[in-house]
Parts: structure tokens; sequence; C-alpha cells
């Protein structure tokens, strides 16, 4: 049998010397944004795990400029448009960071590469094709370590900042938890 999402989180958060009585627990007074957000996309297929990440997205990209496309483009992923669907929008993601990036937007380009992560994470577990590359929880440490960087790089910190890091874990972890309330994910 395979550890639930909630078992898991709390394994991490214990490995690192954090103990938290659930993961409701844990969501209440947790400062790391990768665990929790890894929670959420451990969650996949699940709707709820999916619309926590589109709406996190756009809660995102309304305090980063340019990241709407991205975005849109995550949000467009569960559409049945096509039997691939998830796997065009994950591959587009990367032509928006890659588009990003000869524009000279960091932050834009890190925000798709955020996206980027969770879209690829979708499509495989929605195509039943998940392998090593595709661990919600490693994608999960991608997404939000590329999401902080979009934030510092927007406001102009630079992706070094230290302060500017940490500020940001906790205004992302915010506007995440905010996402799941209207989500309506639960613990499991």
């Amino acid at each position: 049998m395979s550890e639930t999402p909630t078992t898991q989180l709390l394994a991490l958060f214990q490995a690192n010397d954090l103990h938290f009585d659930s993961a409701e627990d844990a969501w209440a007074r947790a400062e790391h944004l990768s665990p929790l957000l890894g929670w959420v996309v451990a969650h996949f297929p699940d709707e709820r795990a999916f619309q926590t990440c589109a709406a996190w997205l756009s809660l995102c990209a309304e305090h980063i400029q340019d990241a709407k496309p991205a975005a849109e483009r995550f949000a467009q992923a569960r559409s049945g448009a096509h039997p691939r669907q998830a796997h065009i929008v994950a591959s587009k993601l990367g032509d928006v960071r890659n588009a990003s990036i000869l524009a000279r937007k960091p932050a834009a380009a890190a925000f798709a590469d955020a996206a980027s992560h969770l879209a690829e994470v979708w499509a495989a577990v929605t195509t039943g094709e998940v392998d090593e590359e595709t661990d919600p929880w490693a994608r999960a440490r991608g997404a939000s370590q590329a999401m902080v960087t979009a934030w510092v790089e927007h406001q102009g910190l630079g992706s070094k900042d230290n302060p500017g890091r940490q500020k940001a874990l906790g205004e992302l972890l915010d506007l995440l938890r905010q996402a799941r309330r209207a989500g309506g994910l639960a613990e499991t």
C-alpha cells in the first residue's frame, strides 16, 4: 500500500525535525512552501488539486509582470481539447519560458518554469506516465524554487537575495493557502 500525501508530508517534516499533528496543522503553521505545494501536487489527478495549483498560479501572476500568459496556459492543461492536452501545455510552457528568457524577462521566465513543473506532473499523472522525473514532491520543490525566483526577480532583488527569498516564501505560502481554501482540497 502506498503512502498518502498526508503521511508523506508529515514524514517529510518529521525528517527535518518539524512536528505537526496533521496536515491541517502543517497547513496552519508551516513556514515551508515546497512540502505544502508537494502535498497539493501529490493529490493529482484530483481536480481540486489541479484547481488549487491553477488558482495559486493565477494569484501569483497578479503580482508578477508578464506572468499571466503562463498561468492561463497552465489552466488549459485540464481541457479535453486533445488526448495529450496536458503534455501540449507543458511543452508550450517551455516555449513561454524560452521566449521570456530571450525577451530578458527573468521573472516571467521563472514563473513559466514553475508552471511547467506543475503541468509536467499533471500530464504524467493523467496519462499514466509517471516516472521518477515526474515525482510530485521533486517537481513541487522545483516549482517552488522557480516561483520564489520569479517573485524576487520581479521585485528587482535578484535571485540570490536571501532576505528577499525568505520574504517571498512567506508571501507565496500565503497565496497557496488562499488557493487551497478556495479549491476545497482537504486532508486525506
